[in-house]
Order: structure tokens, then C-alpha cells, then sequence
């Protein structure tokens, strides 16, 4: 008999596949689901999204259609893995495997200027997403829901090679990345640019933390994570196994506010 766990897990590597199929990027996924979602009336937490994508719920009928459509796979194969992926496809390679998803992770997609960034306006908004960045001991809050936004020039992102759907601003908390950046300090991350280059700044999920830190390569394949504040903080090095287990990419930090 099956379980409602396995249910919930098999639908979660089902929508995952989905996604990976249809481009969607890994990083702020539970964000541009339920942005799509919401263009065709149906409103979800970015909270719920990501149960979805943990195995820890499954969607009602009218959300699982939305996915559907959106994603262009039929809602059946979705729900229940039955049947083709697509009406006209051949029937999907997919098994039941769960997704790779710390691999791709840490790979570098491109900057696509979408054709919106194009048009003539000279300013952007970039939302400030309630989620916590640790520059501290880490930290726990995964909420992802906009704050509000601040304004950005175009030609000011595009100088810095960041795309506006990959800009994303955060708030950080605690003092690990002292004086650079202090308590309550805003920074922008590019969520296309998680190739590590040593020395430079990235938003990381550590194990359950979330956190800015700086990143370093080991010539093995390691990791070394490090705090600006080195007389609080000391040096966290991750073996390469640890580092694949543990840490994932989420973008490189292009831009920072500064607290007085």
C-alpha cells in the first residue's frame, strides 16, 4: 500500500522535474511559482509552494490544473504520475529519481537581459524579500514575501551584468561581515551568478542556515567560508563532501547598503 509520504514525495520530484524541463531556475523557485500562479488567479504563500517541493504537502485540484497549464504537462502525469508527461510526447524518461538539485545549483547560468530590459524606462524596482541573511551565527527565517522595493538604474544593474528577474535584495543580521556590512544592512544578490570566484561575497544556505559570507576554494574541491570580523569569527573550511552535502549558492552579492 502506498503512503501519503510517498504520495507527497513522488508528486515533489514530479513537479521538480516540471520545472527543471521548463527552465525554471532553482534558486527563488517557490518565488516564481507562485508568481505564475498568481497571473492566473490563484493565490498561494510562497510558504505552501515550498511544502510542495519538500514532500511535505501536495496541492487542491485547482492549483494542481494552474501548475499544469503553466508548466505545460497534464495535470494527470502531475498529480499521479499517470500517463504521458505531455499528451503529444513520448512518455517522459522520468522514473520516480529525485532531481540532482545541489548540482545545479552551483552551476553558473548565463545573464538573459529579458526583453523588458530593453524598453526605455531608466529606473527598476527591485523587491526587498522578507527573508533574514545571517552575517552572524546564521539564521532561520525562510519566509519569502516582498517587504517593499527600492529603485535601481538600468543601466547601473546592466553595468553590473544582472539581470532585473535575477535581482534580488535581502536583509542581513548580525556582525560577522563587519565593517563591510553591519546589522540591519540591505545587499543585492544576483541569483544568476553562483560560480564561486575566491574572495568574493555570496548568499549561502548552509545546512539550515541561511547566510552572506565569503568563499573561498580549496585546491581538493573544498570550501572556505569566511567572515570579514575574523577577531569573532573564525575560518569554517567543508571538505568536498561536506560541501555538496551542506552548502548551496544561492547568488553573489553585487550590491550593499551601508548603516550608520
Amino acid at each position: 500500500m502506498v503512503t501519503k509520504d510517498e504520495l507527497r514525495e513522488k508528486f515533489a520530484e514530479r513537479l521538480k522535474f516540471a520545472c527543471d524541463e521548463a527552465g525554471v531556475r532553482l534558486h527563488g523557485r517557490a518565488v516564481d511559482i507562485r508568481s505564475a500562479l498568481k497571473k492566473k488567479g490563484v493565490n498561494v504563500s510562497t510558504t505552501g509552494i515550498g511544502k510542495w517541493l519538500n514532500a511535505e504537502a501536495t496541492p487542491e485540484d485547482d492549483k494542481i490544473l494552474a501548475l499544469a497549464d503553466w508548466l505545460n504537462v497534464r495535470a494527470e502525469w502531475l498529480e499521479y504520475g499517470r500517463g504521458e508527461m505531455r499528451g503529444s510526447d513520448k512518455p517522459s524518461p522520468f522514473v520516480g529519481t529525485s532531481i540532482d538539485s545541489e548540482i545545479a545549483a552551483t552551476r553558473l547560468k548565463p545573464t538573459v537581459w529579458e526583453d523588458s530590459d530593453q524598453d526605455n524606462e531608466e529606473f527598476v524596482e527591485i523587491p526587498l524579500l522578507d527573508i533574514n541573511f545571517s552575517a552572524g551565527n546564521g539564521c532561520y527565517e525562510l519566509t519569502e514575501q516582498e517587504e517593499f522595493a527600492l529603485i535601481f538604474r538600468r543601466h547601473y544593474l546592466h553595468k553590473m551584468g544582472v539581470s532585473i528577474s535575477a535581482a534580488k535584495l535581502v536583509r542581513v543580521v548580525g556582525n560577522s561581515m563587519e565593517p563591510k556590512l553591519s546589522d540591519g544592512d540591505v545587499v543585492g544578490i544576483n541569483t544568476d551568478d553562483t560560480r564561486v570566484r575566491d574572495g568574493k561575497a555570496y548568499a549561502i544556505r548552509h545546512g539550515d542556515l541561511l547566510r552572506v559570507k565569503i568563499l573561498i576554494e580549496q585546491p581538493d574541491g573544498g570550501i572556505t567560508i569566511r567572515s570579514l570580523n575574523r577577531d569573532e569569527f573564525q575560518d569554517e573550511v567543508l571538505t568536498y563532501k561536506e560541501r555538496k552535502e551542506q552548502l548551496v549558492v544561492i547568488g553573489r552579492v553585487f550590491w550593499s547598503s551601508s548603516s550608520w
